[in-house]
């Protein structure tokens, strides 16, 4: 498979993940995942299916995002990618996954101690939410900085990662809307749907750039 191909591929992955895990988290917007109904709702259950497939698909598509720029990017551009890619495993697989199959599971009980595990999350997970929280804030800031200093990619989805953590900080702010909690993660996916576009339009260019060539090369053979 040629590098402009993966690259087409990458960015396909990319830009339709980033787009049905944006869809994912404004419908989860309208829905409690304190309220067992809500949790067996129609919505609730189609846009977890959303973001499980919508992360799948974000995860296939970094890797085409760092390798364009390895050399470049450096250790920070690697930290970063890994970095997001957790952060995506976590809370646009791992948690749609739960909700999808553990969740309703246990919603749709009738025994109210049971459904109540359904609400809340296992003490357990704690740590693991932390450290995605920590991973997010400076993963975000080691893939911004390798990257604007690779000069492969546009900029503004760089910038607008940055604004992510902006948003990320006004969300625990006690008069921030509860309408815009879910506001970092859909500009974060708004970003990488930006890198999404440019993997596929740029391999989509080299495709057409080394056509001619190609042609060239037969039409003298």
């Amino acid at each position: 498979m040629s590098s402009s191909t993966s690259y087409r591929l990458s960015g396909i992955a990319l830009l339709s993940g980033s787009i049905l895990s944006v869809v994912y988290y404004v419908t989860q917007a309208f829905s409690s995942d304190t309220d067992v109904k809500a949790l067996t709702s129609p919505l609730f259950l189609i846009s977890s299916i959303i973001g499980f497939i919508g992360g799948l698909l974000v995860l296939l598509g970094l890797p085409g995002v760092y390798t364009r720029q390895a050399k470049q990017a450096g250790i920070l551009g690697l930290l970063g990618f890994l970095s997001l890619a957790y952060v995506t495993l976590m809370s646009c697989v791992l948690i749609p996954f739960t909700s999808i199959t553990i969740q309703s599971f246990l919603a749709g009980s009738t025994n109210p101690a049971i459904q109540a595990l359904a609400t809340s999350a296992p003490p357990a997970m704690d740590p693991f939410f932390f450290l995605s929280l920590v991973t997010q804030i400076l993963g975000s800031l080691l893939f911004v900085i390798a990257t604007l200093r690779a000069r492969i990619f546009p900029r503004w989805p760089s910038w607008l990662l940055i604004a992510t953590l902006v948003a990320a900080f006004l969300s625990f702010l006690p008069f921030f809307p509860h309408a815009l909690g879910n506001l970092a993660p859909v500009l974060t996916y708004i970003a990488l749907a930006g890198f999404g576009y440019f993997l596929l339009a740029s391999g989509s260019s080299t495709t057409a750039q080394s056509t001619p060539v190609s042609v060239g090369v037969e039409a003298r053979s």
